[in-house]
């Protein structure tokens, strides 16, 4: 009993926490490329799509079909032909066939719909491709937004360690009487101001983690942490000036406005197809034939007629066999309309593809604008922040010199560490924002590594 306790106190003893994973920005990228839901589904659209594309090909293949029964019958049997006779008969019976046909012309319809369900699954193939684009895209925001919020979390932790020194300085001045209270007071309100700012902050981080890890499907939140990175804020013109060359290179590069392209190929071999409804279907078909059987009993008018010996079952299966060979051929004169339905059906989703093909190509336009338009704004605005920032430091740190020496109040010194603060946190956004609108031009021009 004693050995049990001691061995379940060692066994806690020695079974710490897991070890927290830190994930990188690939990593997260690869976990949620292998296990994302659209994905997933995407695959398994390629491989709906492999199997049509066998079936398709099937079709010119030739099918082969065997078959076999056996049967048993017996009772009375009254014949007429000569004269009145009942006859009992107990028989078993058996019978075997193997046929085979092959289309020689369907009109079309097997070519049509092979190189339909061809393109169709170079279709699924692509939108699979854009699928895995979008997600690092997605990933990349949320990886960022961690970032960025573990960083506004050290410069809001900092300004609230600064706010702390300065409200412990003032309750010591106060202390002796060489500031009022009322410049404690506001200290203080300033600092429980700071503080919140801290908890929002943190929280913030904690939440933005808990939504990254359910983008990669994982459950616990507990084990796992991201690494920090380097933000390239540097503006690039040569790759991302030019928004005329941008969108050249989308309309070439964006694998979903080759799958739309693709859709509509899909549905002009799919009109092909059902126009073969006004051809004819001609195929080749062959088969053996085998039948036996063999009399357990007969009886004819009551008198035994039963043969002494009959041919074994084996030999009749194997001697009775005989094969056929046919061409036929047919042809819909008047199928109520079907084909005709079908070939008007088809047309209308070919325009509807045609549509949905130019709706993709001015979307895609569009965004790259609108994208190109952002990287400008977000050029624009690491200009204006970087000298913000420059000129916020200067101030703080003259203000702060004065401050010290008692030339100023506290609450010019206060100011001038919110707006330093501010200008810090508009930096770090400003660098994210820039790092994240090269990225996004890179997904709209179909240029991002899936």
């Amino acid at each position: 009993m004693w050995v049990y306790f001691l061995g379940i106190s060692f066994s806690l003893a020695t079974t710490g926490p897991a070890p927290v994973r830190t994930l990188s920005l690939d990593d997260c990228i690869g976990i949620a490329l292998q296990n994302s839901t659209a994905v997933l589904k995407g695959n398994n659209d390629v491989a709906l799509a492999g199997t049509q594309v066998l079936a398709a090909y099937g079709q010119y293949l030739p099918n082969v079909q065997a078959a076999g029964g056996y049967n048993y019958d017996y009772g009375n049997n009254y014949y007429g032909s000569t004269g009145p006779y009942l006859a009992y008969t107990a028989r078993s019976a058996y019978n075997y066939q193997l046929t085979s046909s092959l289309n020689i012309f369907t009109g079309y319809y097997n070519y049509s719909n092979f190189k339909a369900a061809k393109l169709n699954r170079n279709a699924a193939e692509l939108t699979l491709v854009r699928a895995r684009q979008d997600i690092e895209l997605d990933i990349t925001q949320s990886y960022l937004q961690v970032v960025l919020d573990r960083k506004i979390v050290v410069l809001d932790s900092n300004n609230l360690n600064t706010s702390l020194d300065r409200e412990n300085q003032l309750q010591a001045l106060s202390d002796v009487g060489r500031v009022a209270r009322t410049d404690l007071y506001q200290q203080q309100a300033q600092t429980s101001s700071d503080k919140l700012s801290l908890i929002n902050a943190q929280n913030r981080l904690k939440n933005d983690k808990i939504q990254l890890l359910q983008k990669l499907r994982i459950d616990s939140s507990d084990y796992y942490d991201f690494e920090d990175m380097s933000i390239d804020d540097g503006a690039d013109a040569g790759k991302y000036g030019d928004v005329g060359t941008l969108v050249e290179e989308g309309l070439k590069t964006r694998v979903d406005l080759r799958s739309a392209e693709l859709n509509v190929q899909v549905s002009e071999w799919n009109i092909k197809k059902f126009r073969s409804g006004y051809l004819p279907v001609v195929s080749v078909g062959g088969g053996l034939y085998n039948n036996g059987a063999s009399f357990n009993a007969l009886k004819v008018n009551g008198v035994d007629e039963l043969p002494s010996s009959q041919t074994s079952q084996l030999t009749q299966l194997y001697k009775n066999t005989f094969g056929l060979v046919g061409i036929s051929a047919t042809w819909n004169i008047f199928d109520r309309y079907a084909t005709k339905s079908n070939v008007a059906a088809a047309r209308i989703l070919t325009d509807n593809a045609r549509i949905d093909k130019e709706d993709t190509r001015i979307a895609i336009v569009a965004r790259i604008r609108m994208a190109h338009n952002d990287y400008i704004n977000a050029v624009q605005q690491m200009e204006t922040v970087g000298k913000g920032l420059e000129a916020a430091q200067e101030a703080f740190d003259a203000v702060n010199a004065r401050y010290k020496q008692g030339a100023t109040d506290f609450i010019t010194e206060s100011n001038a560490q919110q707006v330093l603060l501010q200008a810090q946190q508009n930096k770090i956004q400003a660098s994210v924002n820039m790092l994240l609108q090269k990225k996004a031009i890179d997904f709209f021009t179909g240029t991002i590594a899936p």
